[in-house]
Formats: structure tokens, C-alpha cells, sequence
């Protein structure tokens, strides 16, 4: 892995459903695994998605892999959000808003045979 060119980027997003009642639940994961990180992973300089589901009652987390100019990336995004082309769901909790921060992927360290862990997850 050290041989791998950085940096790639991380866009971590944390958000929670509207409601934690199991209908809203189910609803809210399956738009999000079967629509949004789709629709997300397609658009130019994504390279993959991910999602991590609480064991508390805290936010969820999806995490993109991106590489190249990261503002040109999210650009495309903001701007198809603003034109209402991406597919969103009435199950999404917008206030607050979800929570973005852009990560610069920086260093990596594997156990020996296990290089390509973070890839089994999507990183």
C-alpha cells in the first residue's frame, strides 16, 4: 500500500432516518443501499461507497472514496442536488442537515496479508 499514489479523498456523511420505528428504518437503509450510494458512486471522480450502521442511536455514516480535484467532484453533486436530480428520500432527516466533511486519505498501515482489508470494505 505504500506504493499506492495519494492522496485519494474521503467524503464522510453523517445522517439518521426521520424516525427509528422499524417501517421508516427499513425504508430509509434500503434507499440508501439501493439508491443513493448508487446514484452517488456513478457520478465522475467517485470510486466506491460505503455505509456504517450505529450500535448506539446515533447517525449513520457513508463514506466515499474519491479521487481527483475534490471541489470539482463535490461540485457536481451540489449541482445536481440543486436541480433536484438526485433521488431523495422522504425518510432522510434534514434538520438538522446531514453532516459532510471532506477527508484527505493521508496514511495507511495494514498487518501483514491483510493489504487489502480496506478494499473488502469499499476503501
Amino acid at each position: 500500500m505504500a506504493d499506492e499514489p495519494l492522496p485519494r479523498w474521503i467524503l464522510h456523511v453523517e445522517s439518521g432516518p426521520v424516525s427509528r420505528d422499524p417501517e421508516t428504518l427499513a425504508e430509509f437503509n434500503r434507499w440508501y443501499n439501493e439508491v443513493h450510494v448508487p446514484e452517488m458512486v456513478a457520478f465522475p471522480g467517485y470510486l466506491s461507497g460505503r455505509r456504517l450502521e450505529p450500535t448506539d442511536d446515533g447517525d449513520y455514516i457513508a463514506q466515499y472514496v474519491i479521487e481527483g480535484d475534490p471541489q470539482e467532484v463535490l461540485a457536481n453533486v451540489i449541482a445536481a442536488s440543486q436541480a433536484g436530480t438526485l433521488k431523495m428520500s422522504e425518510t432522510l432527516q434534514m434538520n438538522p442537515t446531514p453532516k459532510m466533511r471532506l477527508m484527505r486519505v493521508s496514511f495507511e498501515h495494514s498487518k501483514p496479508g491483510y493489504e487489502d482489508a480496506w478494499t473488502s470494505f469499499g476503501v
